[in-house]
């Protein structure tokens, strides 16, 4: 994995955080996860294991996940974004001091591929961010993914891999989350009108 391929990785979540359009947000992190599929096909071709294994985590990331993100969309169409969201620049500013804080500040976690830990502090931070400064729940949850994506980059680079058990456990734990979170969704916007969650803090017992 080149150096330009983690790049364009970060990228792609710096984009999530600028994006208006929920549907955008979804592409974006959807072709993240496509630039780690395939890198990860492409680790695995000698190993028919690893190879279907690849396969099966881009089909679920690429596909499947954005898939039921689209679905939330469809079912909570919205005019426009959350009034009570940053604006985009103040959004930008802080994702880029904390892209740059992660990766300068990281130690090194013997990763094989230069420029890994980096982009994979990068990724996570970015995820972050995305969650807390995002009003929609349909943006925090692809800041859930941006982070995850982060820590499957580290998988990816790192001496020997994840174990594939290890492996499609997360990817597991990464469906039943965003399910929930759709579920969520969907219950926001029924109630009120729109998937703003900071309505959320007027609720009391």
């Amino acid at each position: 994995m080149s150096a330009g391929v983690l790049w364009i990785l970060v990228g792609l979540g710096l984009a999530v955080v600028v994006a208006r359009r929920r549907t955008v947000g979804i592409a974006l992190v959807a072709l993240q996860a496509g630039v780690l599929g395939v890198a990860a096909i492409a680790d695995a071709l000698e190993h028919a294991h690893g190879l279907l294994v690849a396969v099966a985590v881009l089909a679920a990331r690429g596909v499947l996940l954005p898939g039921l993100l689209l679905a939330v969309v469809r079912a909570t169409r919205e005019p426009r974004p959350p009034a009570s969201e940053p604006f985009m620049l103040p959004r930008l500013v802080l994702a880029l001091a904390a892209t740059v804080a992660a990766a300068a500040l990281i130690p090194d976690v013997g990763l094989t591929v230069a420029g890994a830990a980096e982009a994979t502090a990068a990724l996570v931070v970015l995820g972050i961010v995305i969650a807390a400064v995002r009003r929609a729940v349909v943006f925090q949850a692809l800041g859930f993914l941006v982070a995850e994506n982060g820590i499957y980059l580290a998988g990816l680079t790192v001496a020997g891999g994840i174990p594939t058990a290890i492996e499609l456990a997360l990817l597991f734990d990464l469906l039943a989350v965003l399910a929930v979170a759709a579920a969520l969704g969907a219950r926001i916007h029924e109630h009120f009108g729109t998937s703003d969650t900071s309505l959320l803090r007027g609720l009391r017992d």
